[in-house]
């Protein structure tokens, strides 16, 4: 059975040959370039490391080590406009296309500038938005898409993701953004009514090149704290759910594909609408968050409506646990999830930079040896 077999039978809820795995090269599912450049010490690997996403400081993979992890996909990715260039201040900073300024915060680049803080109605009407059909953004990927198609067995998944909270947030301000939903909730509906109008537009030329190809396509929201919700339930199915809707609904009417949605923390609360909403996918399903760290239950309750990627513990068994307690969690999970599909594993969220390589190993090892069906508890 190819990768894309393989993986199209997990996400369509059918009993591949063993699960699938997936690694190293979107938003979700990365390396953190600390933990890359240590994984390929460990292996006697050596790399040029570069960056895809500046903000996370994810490491481009190379082919070989994708392999030797047995990653089963492949992304295809639209390209920066043309209009937009990166450029870096004299303090370190930079700003993205939307004008969202960020600077290295430890391992990571923060926001330090929000273009939109403090804004009233008017300047959430009139805000000026990139343009989401610049044709230099779908440059060479229709190309792309099919030569990865044609010439290779992975499973092609569009990388390039769908936001409507994150982004919306980080445009205002996190802590504003929150005052503002039970303040001015007009000036946040505006915006993500307009962020659900970019993403229609964008997502138009791009499954138009793609979607013959690929899989199954990314949205990323974080609906969960640690504990619980991130914003009232109520506010979250008035606001965001109806407008998951209509994204869901425009995307499946132009192309034959799945829809995965990344949401980190606690989200037990929130799958139900999830799946009503027409998202066919739930990622990380955060292991150490509240609730979800009962991978039966999620299968027992969920396991007919959502597919499932990894529910492993990415906070505490991943990066300070032994080799073995990795491997301990890996089945479990597998044990849990996988039985009559349904189930990829990844590392829940991007490889950080604290994970050691002989985890890292651990894990994928663990998912190809221990995968394979009918699954059996070592």
């Amino acid at each position: 059975m190819t990768s894309r077999e393989r993986f199209r039978k997990a996400i369509h809820h059918e009993q591949p040959d063993r699960v699938p795995i997936d690694v190293g090269q979107d938003f979700h599912n990365g390396i953190h370039e600390v933990a890359y450049a240590n994984l390929l010490k460990h292996l006697g690997e050596t790399d040029e490391i570069r960056l895809y996403d500046k903000m996370q400081h994810l490491a481009v993979v190379k082919e070989s080590v994708l392999n030797r992890l047995r990653a089963d996909t492949r992304y295809v990715f639209t390209n920066a406009p043309a209009s937009f260039e990166l450029t870096v201040a004299a303090d370190g900073s930079w700003a993205d296309e939307w004008g969202i300024r960020r600077k290295t915060c430890g391992y990571y680049d923060e926001a330090c500038l929000h273009p939109l803080a403090g804004c009233d109605l008017s300047a959430a009407r009139t805000f000026r938005f990139p343009d989401p059909t610049d044709k230099t953004r779908f440059d060479g990927v229709r190309d792309k898409a099919r030569r990865l198609h044609e010439t290779t067995g992975y499973a092609l998944i569009a990388g390039s993701p769908a936001t409507l909270f994150y982004l919306t947030s980080e445009l205002v301000g996190f802590e504003e953004y929150l005052e503002k939903l039970l303040t001015d909730r007009i000036i946040i509906e505006t915006l993500v009514d307009r962020m659900l109008g970019f993403w229609i537009e964008f997502f138009g030329p791009y499954l138009d090149a793609v979607g013959e190809y690929v899989e199954m396509i990314w949205m990323g929201d974080d609906w969960g704290m640690q504990q619980g919700p991130i914003i009232p339930p109520k506010l979250f199915r008035e606001i965001f759910i109806p407008r998951y809707r209509q994204f869901c609904s425009f995307v499946k009417k132009r192309a034959p594909v799945k829809i995965a949605l990344h949401s980190c923390g606690s989200v037990c609360w929130a799958l139900e609408d999830f799946a009503g909403a027409g998202i066919d996918v739930v990622h990380p399903l955060q292991g150490d968050a509240c609730g979800m760290d009962d991978p039966e239950m999620l299968k027992r309750r969920f396991g007919k409506q959502l597919a499932f990627y990894s529910n492993l513990c990415n906070q505490t068994t991943l990066p300070h646990g032994s080799p073995e307690q990795v491997r301990e969690d890996v089945i479990r999970k597998l044990c849990a999830l996988a039985p009559g599909g349904g189930y990829i594993v990844s590392a829940g969220h991007n490889i950080q930079a604290d994970v050691p390589p002989q985890n890292i190993l651990a894990l994928f090892d663990t998912a190809f040896e221990h995968g394979q069906y009918p699954i059996v508890l070592a």
